[in-house]
């Protein structure tokens, strides 16, 4: 009885942490004055929020298209609460902190609006909602680890993961010493001449003369 006691308060426990740790998306401390134009979105104002934890949901072909649904009318009050013209929004996109491949909800506390002219961007996080989608529905990373990511500082976790240049497996080309050309070879002589010394005439006429004649042809 014991042993099954244990069982049932560590279950307890765990949904409880589940719980209160999806309970932390989707809450806005505020809804006006929010920080605009920043790579990333004013948590106070946009913190993110969860609609599944269903890879099977999640990971299923076409599935944001059935679930992507931001009206005009909330549109525009995600521009209000960021103190931005909505005749501006040309520079802007409606972005999902949480993105809905990652299980993301339209609800507005996971909206703000994303300038499209930063450095470090929309294309950007994009880049790192496909990689956290592959990861995710590959099984090598849980969902909520993939959520509390894109969630938190997500450009810090894209330098870490993306960003940072990998080795090269390419092996490096070897190249071959280069070997010196044998040094020419001084001509042999072509006789002794009578006073020791070498002739290298190429013809016998006048060979040594001036050094007693030959002694010795070679």
């Amino acid at each position: 009885m014991k042993k099954y006691l244990i069982i049932t308060i560590s279950a307890l426990l765990f949904l409880s942490s589940v719980s209160t740790s999806l309970a932390d998306y989707g809450v806005q401390t505020k809804t006006s004055s929010c920080t605009a134009n920043q790579i990333l979105p004013d948590s106070a104002c946009t913190p993110g929020a969860v609609l599944t934890t269903d890879t099977s949901v999640i990971c299923k072909v076409g599935y944001t298209k059935t679930v992507r649904d931001v009206p005009l009318k909330e549109r525009k009050q995600v521009f209000a609460e960021y103190g931005i013209a909505y005749s501006k929004r040309g520079n802007y996109e409606v972005d999902h902190l949480i993105s809905l491949e990652l299980g993301g909800s339209n609800d507005i506390s996971n909206l703000w609006p994303e300038n499209s002219k930063i450095t470090s961007g929309s294309l950007t996080k994009d880049k790192l909602e496909n990689y956290l989608h592959t990861q995710v529905c590959k099984g090598l990373m849980a969902v909520t680890e993939a959520q509390a990511e894109i969630s938190g500082n997500w450009l810090q976790y894209y330098s870490a993961v993306l960003a940072t240049p990998k080795p090269s497996a390419k092996k490096p080309s070897v190249v071959a010493p280069k070997v010196p050309a044998p040094a020419a070879q001084p001509p042999a002589p072509t006789a002794l001449c009578k006073d020791n010394s070498y002739s290298y005439s190429k013809t016998r006429s006048g060979t040594c003369s001036g050094h007693g004649g030959v002694a010795q042809w070679y």
